[in-house]
């Protein structure tokens, strides 16, 4: 067998990379390759099939064409001698791998879009320094394994001891080693491309500039040493050079974040240990040094059980305790906070805690309830200041007008917000005003969705006068958009004589959302002729697609509009708002969207909870990510028996208003005649405001989306000068809803007078 050089097989030595296209690294691999107590590991076919589905993410291979795939590419890409060879002699195995770029790309597909590739880029550049490697281990794992560097330097003078294996990812066979080795061997076996500089001897007053500088300055030290005296005087050159420094104490998951690069004059550990000599501290007994490490953690901020501990410190216990738990925890602190930091997204200095007690132990704060409380008084406020001729002839008992505003509540209102407030006055009359803080929305653009709800309350209203014998006269008063006074129900008179047959009032009540998705049924052609004939004699036009293209190219538009509401900040507040994420909340505030009214599968189930994270939300809001949410209405189109346009004949408070009034007549009549309506007109409302003055709430990006997306609009509807004012799904299915529940009539009906 062939004399190897000695540094290849000494156990403490580096790994080594063999590239087969050199001829001596293809010198050292023969030789390697011939010692029958090394291991060869050659699984460079599952590698390559994994880079062959990074490089095809919307295709599904079989597991048969993967291999065939994979044997294609070795084949043509030289076989033997692609990518690289590694030796680790403390395993004494050789190993083959990707090449350095295609490695890294396989190895780090799964951090996309939590890091991107722009920022991937930037933390390779980086230049981590991380001192004292019990907690320090888990810190350089982790930035390890998302590598989140370009150069780790590690420095820890210790061995690794037995009592060290209650926190540090080890194992008795590295009892005695030096923790530098055992950390640099564990980020050779992750990934042998990348760079890591290691001082055995850890750090001191005669290399600190060495570990600071050399191989050029470092972008940020983390300090996690037990060496009170070294983590003043690292701070003190740190400072020197403008380099941040972070510290995790394993307690209370506390975050220590001193921004010495923005702030060069920032006082050490906060000017919590005021000006004292590192060098004073060198010779401490533990005794003495406990008062100084209270002094920089704070004996207010250590938990219950540190500060216990303490006192056993040099009595049942030498130093002060560390466990798993925290210490994981403060390895991914550390590393999370290392990537915001040097990517620029957290510039603070400060003290941060993640304290598992107070997350796990202490009692959620339980849903509040909305407060309404100031605009309801304005609002009434206001109606006693209107003056007016309008008396009603006729006194409707009060017990009645609870009835009627009970039956004019049932009406529809965007995301079920209910934004009415009616007040009878002492003139006997009924007046219906705007709650506007309920509505102000993204998508409700000058009260338009509002005034739909408002014509939809006064048709129940005609349509419960009418089937209860009560003659009414209804006076619109809003003019112009933005007003508060919409309209008053003037009661003339009252007689058996005057019922009429309403074949809409038992179905008031009935009226439901129906978002079940199954399986598309045609509507038959009668039907559909029934909801035209509700428009004949008016300005208003309604249009039904029914083709599957035309669906496709509404789902598709509707799709980009629901991704710019996730992505827009006001619209995506505006949905947590509106949606009611269980049984309870829905039961309790009586208003919003309950979630168990969406027919979701396991997957938009998901999603859902993804978008209730304002943080998650954020990421994607900043890297305009989220295509995904253009597919959340895809089942609801394409399950569609048809989609509904309703157009008006110009964009006014009246023909919002108006035509609340006709919707409500469509919605009811769909319903009695068994087909479901479901709402899905978020877009339309996004149009108009994009259009007609709020341009400025969106991003470029969300402008572009909806620029594209009313063009579309625009060449299926073919639409001149007339206004979408609302969409709608019809179908016919089968099965239970869940109803959306109503505010008290009490929360929504004020009177004036004693009736």
């Amino acid at each position: 067998m062939p004399i190897l050089p000695k540094p290849l097989y000494e156990e403490d030595s580096k790994h080594i990379i063999l590239n087969l296209t050199k001829k001596n690294d293809l010198r050292h691999f023969l030789d390697l390759k011939q010692d029958s107590t090394i291991r060869k590991i050659d699984l460079i076919l599952n590698q390559i099939e994994d880079l062959i589905k990074l490089q095809n993410p919307t295709r599904q291979f079989t597991r048969a064409e993967l291999a065939d795939k994979s044997k294609e590419f070795l084949q043509a890409n030289g076989g033997d001698s692609y990518g690289n060879w590694v030796f680790y002699p403390w395993r004494r195995s050789l190993i083959h791998i990707l090449p350095e770029k295609e490695y890294r790309d396989v190895r780090t597909v799964r951090n996309r879009y939590k890091i991107t590739d722009e920022e991937q880029a930037i933390l390779e550049e980086k230049k981590i320094g991380v001192v004292g490697l019990s907690v320090g281990q888990s810190v350089a794992i982790a930035l390890t394994l998302e590598r989140s560097y370009g150069e780790l330097r590690i420095a820890d003078f210790d061995t690794l001891e037995l009592s060290n294996l209650n926190r540090l990812r080890s194992g008795i066979h590295y009892l005695g080693v030096k923790k530098t080795t055992i950390v640099s061997r564990e980020v050779a076996e992750i990934d042998p491309y990348l760079q890591v500089t290691v001082f055995e001897g850890g750090v001191s007053e005669d290399n600190i500039n060495n570990f600071l500088l050399d191989g050029g300055q470092l972008d940020l030290l983390i300090d996690e040493c037990d060496s009170l005296d070294m983590k003043l005087m690292m701070r003190e050159r740190a400072r020197q050079l403008g380099i941040p420094v972070l510290m995790d104490t394993s307690d209370r998951g506390m975050l220590d974040i001193e921004r010495f690069d923005l702030e060069p004059h920032r006082e050490i550990f906060h000017g919590l240990v005021g000006d004292l000599d590192y060098r004073v501290l060198k010779d401490l007994p533990m005794k003495e040094k406990i008062p100084v490490v209270l002094k920089i953690t704070g004996l207010e901020t250590l938990s219950s059980r540190m500060k216990a501990s303490l006192l056993e410190v040099n009595q049942s216990i030498t130093s002060w305790p560390q466990d798993a738990s925290s210490v994981f925890l403060g390895g991914a602190l550390g590393a999370y906070a290392s990537r915001s930091l040097l990517l620029g997204n957290h510039s603070e200095s400060g003290r941060y805690f993640v304290d598992f007690d107070e997350l796990l132990f202490t009692k959620a704060r339980s849903f509040e309830e909305s407060k309404k409380t100031l605009q309801l008084n304005k609002l009434v406020s206001e109606s006693f200041s209107v003056k007016g001729n309008l008396k009603s002839e006729y006194q409707l008992p009060k017990e009645k007008i609870v009835e009627l505003v009970e039956f004019a509540n049932l009406a529809p209102s965007g995301g079920n917000v209910q934004p009415w407030i009616w007040i009878f006055n002492k003139q006997g009359v009924l007046e219906l005003w705007h709650d506007q803080e309920r509505s102000d929305s993204l998508l409700d653009f000058n009260g338009t969705g509002s005034l739909l709800a408002f014509g939809a309350a006064l048709e129940n209203i005609r349509i419960w006068t009418r089937a209860n014998g009560v003659l009414i006269e209804v006076i619109e008063h809003i003019r112009e958009f933005g007003q508060n006074q919409i309209a008053s129900v003037v009661f003339l008179s009252a007689h058996a004589d005057l019922k009429k047959e309403e074949p809409l009032f038992d179905y008031v009540s009935r009226r439901i959302t129906n978002r079940l998705n199954q399986k598309r049924i045609r509507i038959p052609l009668d039907h559909i002729r029934q909801l035209y004939q509700i428009l004949e004699g008016t300005e208003f036009e309604l249009k039904i697609f029914e083709e599957p293209e035309d669906l496709q190219f509404l789902a598709l538009i509707n799709g980009k509009m629901d991704w710019v509401r996730m992505l827009n900040k006001q619209g995506y507040e505006d949905f947590l708002e509106e949606v009611r994420w269980t049984p309870e909340e829905a039961e309790q505030t009586k208003d919003g969207i309950d979630l168990a009214t969406f027919d979701f599968g396991a997957a938009e189930k998901a999603l859902m909870k993804l978008i209730s994270n304002r943080q998650a939300m954020d990421v994607i809001r900043k890297f305009k990510l989220g295509q995904g949410f253009t597919k959340i209405s895809d089942d609801t189109f394409k399950s569609a028996s048809a989609i509904g346009v309703f157009i008006g004949p110009d964009f006014t408070p009246q023909t919002y208003l108006n035509g609340g009034s006709l919707l409500q007549r469509i919605w009811i009549t769909a319903n009695k005649l068994g087909i479901s309506f479901q709402p899905v007109t978020a877009s339309l409302f996004m149009f108009h405001r994009f259009f007609r003055g709020g341009e400025k709430d969106f991003s470029s990006f969300e402008s572009n989306l909806i620029h594209a997306s009313f063009n579309e609009l625009q060449r299926l509807i073919n639409m001149k000068k007339e206004v979408p004012l609302f969409m709608f799904r019809l179908n016919i299915t089968n099965g239970d809803v869940t109803t959306s529940y109503r505010r008290d009539v009490s929360d929504t009906l004020k009177f004036l007078q004693n009736v």
